[in-house]
Order: C-alpha cells, then structure tokens, then sequence
C-alpha cells in the first residue's frame, strides 16, 4: 500500500470511529425519566434491577411498597402492597427474589417476585437501621446497620427455611459510629470473601475481609466520598452515589483494593436528592429520593452510562 493510501485508509478509519462515537452519544445520551404512580408511600430510597427482562424495582420508605417499572415505560406502578410499620430501604434481586432492608423496622424482608409473595422475614430488633445489602453468589446476605456498629449474616440455609437468627458481626473498634448520624450505608462484594462499605458520616470506605476465624476490616487510603449513599460497580470502577452534591462518582481502586482514587463525577439536571443506584442495559437508574423537599412526584432518572466523561475518553482514544 502506498502514502497515499495508507492515509486515506487512516482517515476513514477515524471518520467511522467518529461516527460510532457520536451515535453512541446522541442515542444514548437522553435522560429518561420514570415516575412513581402513585407516589404516596413515602420516599423512594433502593433500586433493584434485572437487565435480563429489562425491569426494575424501587421501595418505599413509608410503608415499604414496591414499584415495578421497565425501561421502556415512563411510569413505575404498584407492584407488592405495603403496610403499616413496614419500609423498604436497601434492595437486591437474586435468583428470582427480591431482598429488601427495612430501615428503622430492623427486618429483612424476602419476596417471590413471580408469586408476589413473602417467603422469608429476619429481624435484627430495635435500634438499628439496616440500610443495604448484597446477595453472594452461594446466597449468603450481608447487611449494612447506619446506626448499630454490626454488620449482619443471614444464611442462605436461613434464607431457604425462611427464618433464623441473622449473625451479628462486630465492627468495633476498626470502624467508628458517629452518634446521630448515618455511618454505614452502601455494599457491593468484590470478591467471594471481600466486601466494601461505605461510611456516610465522613465519606470513608472500607474493606472487609471474611475470614474463617473472623473479619478483618481496613480503611481504603485516598480519596473519601462524603455523604455516601449506594454502591454498584461497574467495569472495574466504584460508583458511589452522593446526594448532596446530587452526582454519581466514579472511584478506582487499585488491585489490592487498598486505596481509592475519584476519577469521574457525573451528574444530569433531573437528579433530587438521589440515593442510590442500580445499572441496567447502559442506563443508570438513579432513585431520587428527594428528603430535603419531598416533593411528589417521586422519579427515577435513567441516565446513559455513555454520558460520563469517561467514556468520552474512551472515544477520544479511538480517535488518537
């Protein structure tokens, strides 16, 4: 091939990679809002998604109604009933089932989504706040307590029989509770025995390494993410949800999950007061709580993943 067309192969070769880019972009980039209908349980707080079928679930804190919407639909609609002195804060969606923190209530709540039906319950008893949780692959379920000092266990044997006492583990003194605050909020698993944990009250993480003999738990040098709501990861970044300023930001950590580095924010004109979030076909889907104004209608912002400045880098790297 010569000069001159080995330059022209180049040049369209970085016109098609333009052209990807930018079509990716201008599809992707719309924010598309769900509204809960009606929103009269209460703020929404967790989000669970199934990419698989392309819907997802939002609970109530009111009563801990749950809301079932899809992502080709402007509106989430009633989906499990809720009731007095229920709430649904943290949830998850593992082998078919809905798993929901309760909040002030100290119960995990387990639901059939094809039968719509409660088919486990476990209480941690009063004065705690069981904020989030994450479902490992074996089953087992770990919950976070934004009030307690306790991170708590339930089986999947337990699980399976649909009750039991939930293990209480210590994490004192490692990790230090503020009084009147909220400590301990987002989870995400990093591997089978490896957790991660956001504290709230100073934008902390942790990690917490399941050992046989116990837990050994260690605060991530680097950056803080202050007032830390949920967690999910995403092609090997942290992505934390903050709620004030309302934004989803982007951490790194490095291979022995020692250290975290914020290397992305990503925020969109619809977010309230966001709370935590949940990913599900290139769509961040955003619950905004909205507690400082409460103002009904409740929503959810479904925000391209495409939209962070990230993935802009990834494009302008196929252009280099």
């Amino acid at each position: 091939m010569n000069t001159m067309s080995m330059h022209m192969s180049r040049i369209v070769t970085l016109l098609g990679a333009l052209a990807v880019c930018s079509m990716a972009h201008a599809d992707a980039r719309p924010t598309r809002v769900y509204t809960l209908t009606p929103s009269t349980h209460g703020n929404p707080e967790g989000v669970a998604a199934d990419p698989v079928t392309g819907t997802f679930f939002v609970g109530a804190t009111g009563d801990g109604t749950i809301y079932r919407g899809r992502l080709d639909s402007p509106t989430l609609e009633e989906f499990i009933p809720g009731a007095a002195g229920r709430a649904a804060v943290g949830l998850k969606i593992a082998r078919g089932r809905l798993y929901v923190a309760g909040g002030a209530t100290g119960d995990l709540v387990v639901y059939d989504l094809v039968a719509r039906r409660q088919v486990a319950a476990f209480s941690t008893g009063a004065g705690g706040f069981l904020n989030d949780l994450v479902v490992t692959p074996g089953g087992d379920v770990f919950v976070t307590d934004s009030f307690r000092p306790t991170l708590w266990h339930v089986t999947a044997a337990q699980v399976r029989a649909g009750s039991g006492a939930p293990e209480a583990i210590s994490l004192a003194p490692e990790i230090v509770y503020e009084a009147g605050a909220f400590n301990l909020n987002g989870i995400v698993q990093l591997d089978a025995r490896t957790l991660l944990v956001v504290q709230s009250s100073n934008g902390a993480l942790f990690r917490i390494d399941l050992e046989r003999a116990g837990r050994q738990i260690t605060r991530l040098d680097g950056d803080v993410v202050l007032g830390g709501d949920g967690m999910l990861l995403d092609r090997g970044r942290l992505v934390v949800v903050q709620g004030s300023p309302a934004q989803l930001t982007f951490v790194a950590l490095d291979h022995r999950a020692s250290r975290a580095t914020i290397v992305d924010t990503l925020t969109d004109p619809t977010l309230r007061g966001p709370s935590t979030a949940a990913l599900s076909r290139g769509r961040f889907l955003v619950v905004n709580a909205d507690f400082a104004t409460s103002t009904a209608p409740f929503t959810v912002s479904g925000i391209a993943r495409t939209s962070s400045a990230r993935d802009e880098d990834d494009c302008d790297d196929d252009l280099e």
